[in-house]
């Protein structure tokens, strides 16, 4: 029996969400499918062992891939005998974002059938640029992203490749958002996050961080300068004393792409012990 994967990283919930649907379409067909967080996986080369297709989600960052993404790819033996698929969420437009980490991926041998991109709602939420004073429409969301599933796994199982992102068009734009990003990481990211004074200490940051960028000691809250530019700490702060950007606070959160979603499941460490303790029996 056929036998899929994801592995996944979202900062606020808009790729867990797509992960989950696509999950769901997958095993609709009666075909083994399960779901991965990379933040919360030290090694994922025993696990793709047990697997004939390998899917990979990600949120796309200035038509780039999340560190935390690339550190996990860069630990990927190389082999020919998987199949895989891409897909990465985004807020307008962002190139070839779902096939740069399909480039990487077929030069590890992975043999790449699919390639897409969903958008979701914006949740960089510190930026009046892009702050919208509409209230989020759930079902619109559902609507939209329903039928390009559909179509997106049917393609997987049948092996139609799709692409998208691969033509010089998409290319190029990718790499006039990508460049100036690139510089922006290396130089701004580790340093990215604004810590106000009207901290509570709570302890909701260091819980949800991926990358334990933030500790409490001596009664003050430390940035460790680890940051993946993720926006969970940002958007689940409850007195919105965290931020990147050095003028604007956060005046309306983002708390995910369903009224009832929950950031710790993003995490998913409970689910990953089940299905990794069963793969190991």
């Amino acid at each position: 029996m056929l036998k899929v994967a994801i592995f996944q990283f979202s900062g606020t919930g808009n790729t867990y969400y797509i992960s989950q649907r696509i999950q769901e379409e997958i095993r609709d067909k009666r075909i083994i499918c399960d779901l991965y967080s990379i933040e919360s996986l030290k090694e994922s080369n025993h696990l793709v062992d047990h697997y004939d297709v390998i899917g990979l989600g990600y949120p796309v960052y200035g038509s780039s891939i999340p560190r935390i993404v690339r550190k996990w790819m860069d630990g990927l033996r190389f082999r020919t005998d998987k199949r895989g698929f891409v897909f990465c969420t985004q807020m307008m437009f962002s190139g070839d974002g779902a096939a740069y980490a399909a480039r990487i991926l077929r030069k590890k041998g992975y043999k790449i059938l699919e390639q897409e991109h969903f958008n979701m709602p914006n949740n960089i939420t510190d930026y009046k640029i892009f702050r919208s004073k509409k209230e989020i429409d759930y079902e619109k969301i559902e609507r939209k992203n329903t039928k390009k599933i559909k179509r997106f796994v049917k393609n997987i199982l049948l092996e139609r490749r799709y692409l998208k992102g691969s033509n010089p068009f998409s290319l190029l734009l990718g790499l006039t958002q990508r460049v100036p990003y690139t510089f922006f990481e290396r130089r701004m990211m580790n340093h990215a996050i604004k810590l106000e004074p009207n901290c509570i200490l709570c302890g909701k940051c260091v819980e949800l961080c991926p990358t334990k960028n933030f500790v409490i000691k001596d009664d003050s809250l430390k940035v460790r300068n680890r940051c993946v530019l993720c926006y969970r700490c940002i958007n689940h702060c409850p007195v919105q004393a965290l931020h990147t950007n050095k003028k604007t606070l956060v005046e309306k959160p983002y708390h995910g792409p369903t009224a009832q979603f929950k950031i710790r499941d993003v995490m998913m460490s409970d689910l990953l012990t089940e299905v990794i303790d069963e793969l190991e029996l």
